[in-house]
């Protein structure tokens, strides 16, 4: 590969020349710099990305870092995306990693993936997915810089985080569904998880600011997301009521409430509205079309990134937490409620 010196021999410049050419870093006429571009172009030079990063001392390098996710989901992709694209436009350079651990691990026990186990190798690392304490206090210790999309870290509020207001967002949408006219709300989730369990406040502030007695599934059922749906869909629909909205905890569980009140024919939403939340792409084959609860992860995505770039920049600064709104996106899984139809025939008369 052509060096430096090829770039000022081919040039006839001198090597310091050719530097304060290519990295617009000191004076150099229009007529050298047309020449030593010229050379670089003809001998296919390339700078050396070591060496710059030597001589700035810094990486240029971040790690995104998916916590205890066996998959990469769509909103996952959205906050990556805009992650990367905030990088680019500063310089820096964007690597990927997952990261299975146990909170009840000891930090000093915690086994760190090798960039950041390794003095120097990255500037900072964005956290998303789920984490715990355990793993922020390993990454304080080595003097890993991070920031963290906080609304499934499984631990106290913390600092050098965003987060999306998930349970405004629920309490929102549970207004809504009242506001269509519907009493019967019932709110789907496991608990046990901090973010469920969070989701679940704002149901229950909304059903009891307009004076409605709250129903849940909230079972700490080991199973996945999409069958806690269809579970939990099941067994509301042998309730003597039965629901004639759900608001489900995610996007996911939404879309097993869905498999289920298809599955039943049930409609949706002329017997029962459904909505979730993460509004995730995935999700947008269901008909009809799914109402559900934006996060904005290309706000977030953005924010995450400037926010550790900050840090990076000045490490001395205070650290700071920030919560940002979703909302609500109307679609078709949502109508009215009727006061002429009855549920519990419907679902009775149902294969």
């Amino acid at each position: 590969m052509p060096t430096i010196r090829d770039v000022a021999a081919e040039a006839k410049v001198s090597v310091a020349t050719v530097s304060r050419v290519l990295n617009d870093s000191g004076y150099a006429d229009s007529e050298t710099r047309v020449r030593v571009i010229k050379a670089a172009a003809d001998l296919g030079y390339r700078p050396n990305v070591n060496w710059s990063r030597l001589k700035s001392k810094s990486a240029q390098t971040i790690v995104f870092l998916l916590g205890n996710r066996q998959s990469f989901n769509a909103m996952h992709m959205r906050l990556l995306v805009a992650c990367e694209k905030t990088l680019q436009a500063r310089g820096y350079d964007l690597i990927f990693s997952r990261f299975e651990y146990s909170g009840q691990l000891r930090p000093n026990e915690l086994v760190l993936p090798r960039m950041l186990d390794q003095t120097g190798a990255v500037d900072g690392v964005l956290l998303a997915g789920v984490h715990h304490p355990n793993l922020l206090q390993a990454l304080e210790k080595r003097g890993v810089l991070y920031t963290l999309i906080s609304n499934t870290f499984e631990g106290p509020a913390t600092h050098n985080s965003v987060c999306y207001d998930d349970r405004g967002g629920v309490e929102d949408a549970a207004g809504y569904l009242i506001r269509l006219g519907h009493r019967r709300i019932a709110y789907l989730g496991n608990v046990a998880l901090p973010w469920f369990q969070r989701r679940y406040q704002g149901y229950l502030q909304a059903m009891e600011t307009h004076g409605l007695a709250p129903l849940a599934v909230s079972e700490n059922w080991q199973v996945s997301n999409t069958d806690y749906g269809q579970l939990a869909t099941a067994h509301l629909l042998r309730e003597s009521r039965p629901p004639t909205a759900i608001l489900a905890g995610n996007d996911e569980l939404a879309a097993g409430a869905w498999k289920e009140l298809t599955k039943r024919k049930v409609s949706i939403p002329q017997t029962i509205s459904l909505i979730g939340l993460g509004d995730r792409a995935e999700f947008a084959i269901l008909e009809p079309a799914l109402t559900s609860i934006s996060v904005f992860e290309d706000q977030l995505g953005e924010r995450l990134t400037t926010m550790l770039l900050a840090r990076i920049e000045d490490p001395t600064q205070e650290p700071i937490s920030e919560t940002y709104p979703c909302k609500l996106v109307e679609r078709a899984s949502c109508g009215p409620f009727t006061e002429i139809r009855n549920v519990q025939e419907i679902i009775r008369k149902a294969p």
